[in-house]
C-alpha cells in the first residue's frame, strides 16, 4: 500500500533534514558547544538587499547557513556584506541566523 505525505509532512520533514544537515555541518567545522560560539558585531551600518544570502550568489540555501557557522566559528572573517546580509537584522551573525536560514528554504 503506497501512502502520500501531505504537504505539510513533507515540509516538516525537509526542515528536518536540513536541519541534521546544519547541525552535521557545524560539528564538521569544529564548533563544539553553544559555549564556543562569539557573535559578530556588524561594521558597516545599511540593511541588507539580500537578507541570509552570505555567499552573495542570489540564493538562500544550505551553503549560505554553512557560511554563516564558519564565520561564527572564526574560520573565516565575515565581509561587510556578510553582516549586512544578516537573517534576523540584528547586526551578528550566531547558530541562530543558520538556523534561521535553514528554516527560510522552501
Amino acid at each position: 500500500m503506497h501512502t502520500h505525505l501531505s504537504t505539510r509532512s513533507r515540509q516538516f520533514l525537509r526542515i528536518g533534514l536540513l536541519a541534521s544537515l546544519c547541525v552535521a555541518a557545524s560539528f564538521v567545522v569544529g564548533i563544539e558547544s553553544a559555549g564556543d560560539v562569539r557573535p559578530i558585531t556588524l561594521i558597516e551600518a545599511g540593511s541588507p538587499i539580500h537578507a541570509g544570502d552570505l555567499n552573495g550568489d542570489g540564493v538562500i540555501d544550505a551553503r549560505d547557513a554553512i557560511e554563516v557557522l564558519e564565520i561564527v566559528q572564526g574560520y573565516k572573517v565575515a565581509t561587510p556584506a556578510q553582516l549586512q546580509a544578516d537573517p534576523d537584522g540584528n547586526g551578528r551573525l550566531t547558530v541562530d541566523d543558520a538556523l534561521r536560514i535553514l528554516r527560510s528554504i522552501p
